[in-house]
Formats: C-alpha cells, sequence, structure tokens
C-alpha cells in the first residue's frame, strides 16, 4: 500500500519539477522528496529525525551561495 500524502509542495525551476510529500506510515512521518526532469522520476526519502538536519545543511548551502554571490565569487 502506498502511503497517502498528507501534504504537497510543488518547485519548478529551469526543466525540473520537485515534489516535496509529507507522508506518514507504521513508523512515522517523512518527507518524500521526487525530482521529475526529461520524463524520468527519482526519489528520496527523509525520515522525520533528519529533518532538522537536512533543514541547517540546506541554511548553509542557503548563506554560502549568497556569500559568493554577493561577493562575486560565483
Amino acid at each position: 500500500m502506498v502511503d497517502p500524502e498528507i501534504q504537497t509542495e510543488k518547485i519548478v525551476t529551469h526543466n525540473k519539477t520537485f515534489l516535496v510529500d509529507l507522508k506518514k506510515n507504521q513508523n512515522g512521518f517523512y518527507i518524500k522528496i521526487s525530482e521529475w526532469s526529461n520524463s524520468k522520476k527519482s526519489s528520496v526519502f527523509l525520515p522525520a529525525e533528519g529533518i532538522d538536519l537536512m533543514v541547517g545543511i540546506l541554511s548553509d548551502y542557503k548563506q554560502r551561495i549568497a556569500s559568493e554571490s554577493d561577493s562575486g565569487n560565483t
């Protein structure tokens, strides 16, 4: 049985579409991130306990990109 989506957000950038789904199964909540690109789909699954770590990493990356973009070092 496929776990139903509790919430879904869509990100479209360049020629790619990402779906970020919040789901829940017998083990608890998890995030499913799917990428659609050129008619191909791939997905990763992140258990709820890893969300804070992932958000922290993405925040660090965002700050680095902004910092390097501001200084012209892209």
